[in-house]
């Protein structure tokens, strides 16, 4: 049994857009930069988890928060659970955000992306010590923008315009 020459193409489109975020992950943030930089690893995956769910379970939103922790040097573990929340949270408003336009499907997913964030947020409390600020909850921001830049782009991408309103 062979599988058909979309289903690679599939894959690689996913390997190909998890390996541009963990390296957008790698640039050299400094600053207010690195407190307001999406979670591009999160975004994708939730971004491929709403979209291929077929394709990406919780042992790849496991593995992809492993690999967030070692990029950070965070809690092993610590973003891991909360990628797996969040790819949790994604399947369960699966057939809800399929409905929306980029906005709504944004405003959506920014409880998502804050519970993902105060849940790494808490783990990492719990494990070392209290954070000094906020700041964690920052990119919660930029990925709900990111989110809606990238579900905009497909929407256009698609010819499926914003006039398209029922």
């Amino acid at each position: 049994m062979t599988t058909p020459p979309h289903a690679a193409g599939n894959w690689r489109r996913i390997l190909g857009t998890l390996t541009l975020a963990v390296l957008l992950e790698q640039l050299p943030w400094s600053g207010w930069m690195l407190a307001v930089r999406p979670d591009f690893v999160l975004v994708v995956l939730l971004f491929w988890t709403l979209h291929q769910p077929e394709r990406l379970g919780f042992g790849t939103a496991f593995f992809l928060g492993l690999l967030a922790d070692f990029q950070d040097g965070a809690v092993f573990g610590q973003h891991a659970i909360a990628y797996v929340v969040g790819g949790y949270l994604v399947l369960y408003l699966r057939l809800r955000l399929l409905q929306f336009d980029p906005s709504r499907q944004a405003m959506q997913l920014f409880p998502v992306l804050l519970s993902v964030q105060l849940i790494a947020l808490l783990i990492g409390w719990l494990a070392v010590n209290p954070p000094a600020g906020l700041t964690m909850l920052l990119p919660v921001l930029s990925s709900t923008v990111l989110w809606y830049a990238i579900a905009g782009f497909l929407r256009l991408l698609h010819g499926k315009g914003m006039q398209d309103r029922a």
